[in-house]
């Protein structure tokens, strides 16, 4: 057989039950890192997906289909016409990191899009909703919000605003 790893497409929340029953049959990687979670009536520290959505798997290409089979398992990752694979030393270097996750800081730079709809979660214009004008940089960005009538721009980090669901 000819393994890789494979960068897998889960869907939202599954993360573990996947990795769990993938892991019945195939190696899995699901890196975690604890995170604080705050309800209305507790705080309690989590086990979260460092990469919410996506797991490793190390399997021969032929076995996809059985493993799309699999409830909430989206797909693999492509590059191209092909599966995407990833370098078993890179896999290495997260479970490196991960002995010391306090350090670790992971950023979507795909987190937002021009157009969309945000609300600032943190900082001065906390709780205005407003539109993504441009895209500074990975972590930079321009929104608008309407004021009294006008539209003011506002450079904005990105770990300041959320997405307004719909």
């Amino acid at each position: 057989m000819n393994n890789n790893w494979y960068v897998l497409k889960v869907r939202s929340r599954y993360e573990k039950a996947v990795a769990e029953e993938l892991a019945k049959q195939y190696e899995v990687f699901l890196p975690l890192v604890k995170k604080r979670r705050k309800w209305s009536d507790r705080i309690k520290v989590i086990d979260a997906p460092l990469f919410p959505g996506y797991l490793f798997i190390n399997t021969d290409i032929r076995q996809k289909f059985y493993i799309l089979e699999i409830k909430g398992v989206s797909g693999f990752i492509r590059f191209g016409n092909k599966e995407a694979t990833i370098h078993e030393n890179e896999l290495k270097a997260l479970e490196i990191m991960l002995k010391e996750p306090q350090s670790l800081e992971v950023q979507d730079t795909y987190l937002f899009s021009e157009g969309q709809d945000v609300k600032v979660i943190n900082g001065a214009f906390a709780g205005l909703k407003g539109k993504v004008r441009s895209i500074k940089n990975k972590s930079r960005l321009y929104i608008l919000i309407e004021q009294l009538g006008k539209l003011v721009s506002v450079e904005i980090d990105s770990n300041a605003i959320e997405k307004v669901r719909r």
